[in-house]
């Protein structure tokens, strides 16, 4: 149990330190829209870091 836990935390270390340029982009995306947030409105940030965060190995 003690090495799935490690596994989890460690793949999302590495998603936060390769993708957190892309992640600050579609938050700031997000936030500079508040209150009028609409669906897909920041998607083109949204997919890079979707993209990112699937291709991190």
């Amino acid at each position: 149990m003690k090495d799935k836990n490690y596994a989890k935390t460690s793949f999302l270390k590495r998603v936060l330190v390769n993708c957190s340029a892309q992640a600050k982009q579609y938050g700031s995306c997000v936030s500079s829209r508040v209150p009028e947030v609409e669906q897909d409105m920041c998607l083109k940030e949204f997919l890079a870091l979707k993209s990112c965060m699937q291709n991190v190995v």
